[in-house]
């Protein structure tokens, strides 16, 4: 039962992702050749600014997602309802509070956008754009609950297919404003509008899986405390990792320059790609945890874990080998940028980030569910700081790859002595078992990659471009990693099901395609 949802919410994650991406640059080249540089600038910062909204979630989102998936609405309906219309009547105030927040700050636009030497008028036009996306996302907050409840019910899928027609019918309605000659307020108050409606599409979903669903706008004093216990912990979590983020590129300005800033920030962009292709497996733990723990189906959800720890390294493995040795032919083709410095931060990202996902994405989102949530906060805020007093003082001395070092110690030393331990005794399995299964397994398999980039290097750098190394070395490695995984990483049970399912039909298509060319 648990296998098909996780297929269907992968492969609909990526599919969204795509969307998004393509939608992504679609819709930037389209606003700056209709609106020009400065009201596309307008555009990105308020997208920005009001992305700070999401702080005020308070972590009630993931709480949401949790009640939901350990299926209280099965047990007791009332309570569920109880739980949810607080959840929802709190953003609900928090959207008086965005509101208040808006009108506040729109009589400061001059000084937030730089509008010094502006004409009065379009001084107005844009206080006119900023009141209208602050409203605007103030009505949305309170409905960004109904996704959270689509991930705990297991309906990523149905959730991705909702917001793949939103993104497709966003790209059909900002074509046919800039038919009609429309403005950047008509373009502002379609978009949203749209994400309004994509919200509350989710509840054509929610309402026949969960008979009974009513949302009311009262706050329960006592329900509030019991959530609260373990949202405000969610939320130290995603403070402290927020904060650490924006923090360390100030420290490097501050101590080294705004060119290392660039070279840090050039140097992040293929690890942060990475982090991201990785992201839309793991988002099936979080739910399947919660509900599995609550539900006492622990040897079941142990196969799970180490399985979904498995597949994550398969991703992840030859992600991070096929980066760290083309790092300085993807750095040079991708942004025309030949520094050893960025080279370097690269290849010590990659490796930090690879290291994070084996060993802390999943048991962190697992240890999240479990009841756990207190000591994974403590963890965050004891990284994020020591992070930043370790950069202030390394910088001093040091590169900026000394930021990168600290980050790396830092996570290993809590990896080993804090996380590891209860996810080991959870899970029974000893070290070295689990470090074969999720590790050295997928790093043999990327082993015939390594030696492709080294003949590339050793006898065609010279005289082959950087894109036909890439094509060569990414193509012929991708192939000799995801054969060498079918022998080395699938298990006995996987290969047969994998034959009968996929190499059984492709033998039918062929024999087919063979028979109606005769």
């Amino acid at each position: 039962m648990i296998k098909i949802p996780i297929v269907k919410n992968t492969l609909t994650n990526y599919l969204s992702m795509g969307v998004k991406l393509l939608q992504g640059v679609l819709v930037t080249r389209w606003l700056i050749a209709y609106l020009g540089e400065e009201y596309y600038g307008l555009w990105a910062l308020l997208w920005s600014f009001f992305c700070y909204s999401l702080l005020l979630d308070f972590g009630f989102g993931v709480t949401a997602q949790k009640y939901t998936s350990i299926g209280i609405f099965q047990q007791d309906l009332k309570r569920y309802n109880r739980i949810i219309s607080t959840i929802f009547s709190f953003h609900a105030v928090m959207s008086l509070i965005i509101l208040a927040c808006t009108v506040a700050a729109s009589f400061f636009v001059v000084t937030l956008f730089h509008l010094d030497d502006t004409p009065a008028e379009r001084i107005e036009y844009c206080r006119r754009c900023f009141l209208l996306f602050g409203i605007g996302s103030a009505l949305i907050f309170p409905s960004g609950i109904f996704p959270e409840i689509m991930v705990g019910l297991h309906k990523i899928y149905q959730r991705n297919y909702v917001i793949i027609v939103s993104k497709l019918l966003e790209l059909a309605g900002l074509l046919l404003v800039f038919a009609c000659k429309g403005e950047l307020l008509l373009l502002i108050s379609f978009t949203l509008v749209l994400n309004l409606l994509t919200n509350l599409a989710m509840l054509f979903y929610i309402r026949p899986a969960i008979p009974g669903f009513r949302l009311r706008l009262w706050i329960s004093r006592e329900v509030f405390r019991e959530i609260f216990q373990f949202s405000g912990f969610v939320y130290l979590c995603s403070v402290a990792r927020l904060l650490w983020g924006r923090v360390s590129p100030l420290l490097i300005s501050i101590f080294c320059g705004l060119q290392e800033v660039g070279f840090f920030q050039i140097g992040s962009r293929l690890p942060n790609l990475m982090n991201q292709l990785t992201g839309p497996y793991q988002e099936n733990i979080t739910p399947i945890s919660a509900s599995f723990y609550a539900q006492g189906k622990h040897r079941a959800l142990s196969r799970i874990l180490v399985n979904s720890m498995r597949w994550n390294s398969f991703l992840s493995s030859g992600m991070m080998v096929g980066i760290f040795v083309f790092a300085a032919e993807l750095i040079r083709f991708l942004f025309k940028v030949d520094q050893p410095l960025v080279l370097a931060i690269c290849q010590l990202m990659v490796v930090s980030l690879y290291i994070g996902l084996l060993f802390r994405s999943i048991p962190e989102r697992f240890l999240l569910m479990a009841e756990k949530h207190k000591l994974l906060s403590w963890i965050t805020i004891w990284e994020s700081v020591a992070n930043f007093a370790a950069c202030i003082v390394l910088l001093q001395f040091f590169n900026i790859t000394c930021v990168v070092w600290a980050a790396l110690i830092i996570k290993v030393f809590t990896t080993v002595f804090f996380i590891a331990p209860p996810m080991l005794r959870y899970l029974k399995i000893g070290v070295w078992k689990l470090l074969y299964e999720i590790c050295f397994r997928q790093l043999a398999a990327a082993l015939p990659l390594v030696g492709i980039a080294l003949l590339l290097e050793t006898f065609a750098a010279g005289s082959l471009s950087d894109f036909w190394l890439l094509v060569i070395g990414g193509s012929s490695g991708g192939l000799a990693y995801v054969g060498c995984s079918y022998w080395w990483v699938l298990s006995a049970d996987e290969k047969r099901f994998f034959r009968r399912k996929y190499l059984t039909r492709w033998r039918q298509i062929w024999r087919q395609w063979k028979g109606g060319r005769r």
